[in-house]
């Protein structure tokens, strides 16, 4: 019989975690896709996009995600090659405005996090990693909680994202080593 022939998909599985915080108990973020693809420069509309989409959205307290503890965003099947951009897509505050949100130390009170225009299309993040066929590629978006919220005073907070994608690698090691942690 002919050889089978060689699978031209991978697979990619996305999970989040944080860097320790700063000032707060809670930093809440709703994700509501991770959007993929080859090309770097391509805009949002462009067609080539691939897309892990969380329904519903998903509610995350990055604070919850510390000490290399990730919550699992989902796996997507994707052509195999290299990818340059992935954007981190989340709900706006509607309604209530608790989509996205912080709470001060000292407060049990969540305060709305103003989100900048970039949710709508995806926070662009900066990373490449290769999906090779037939293999699970695992990316970490190391979102700093701690940089990402600016106090802009009078009780207001904006997100201004701070995400790095942290490539792991599959080889019987689970977790990632987080860099810059090290004591010089």
């Amino acid at each position: 019989p002919a050889p089978a022939p060689a699978p031209s998909m991978g697979t990619l599985g996305v999970s989040l975690t944080d860097a320790p915080a700063c000032g707060f108990d809670a930093v809440n973020v709703t994700v509501s896709k991770v959007r993929i693809h080859q090309d770097g420069a391509a805009a949002d509309t462009a067609s080539g996009w691939s897309e892990i989409v969380l329904s519903p959205a998903k509610k995350i307290n990055l604070l919850n995600l510390t000490n290399g503890v990730l919550e699992a965003l989902g796996t997507t099947s994707l052509p195999a090659g290299k990818y340059t951009q992935m954007r981190l897509v989340l709900d706006a505050n509607g309604g209530a405005g608790m989509a996205n949100t912080v709470v001060p130390t000292g407060t049990t009170t969540e305060k709305t996090l103003d989100t900048p225009s970039a949710v709508q299309s995806g926070i662009k993040l900066n990373g490449q990693f290769d999906v090779l066929a037939g293999q699970r590629t695992d990316v970490v978006l190391d979102f700093d909680a701690c940089k990402s919220v600016l106090t802009k005073g009078n009780g207001k907070y904006a997100l201004k994202p701070v995400v790095k994608v942290v490539p792991t690698t599959s080889n019987g090691i689970s977790g990632f080593v987080a860099t810059g942690l090290l004591a010089s």
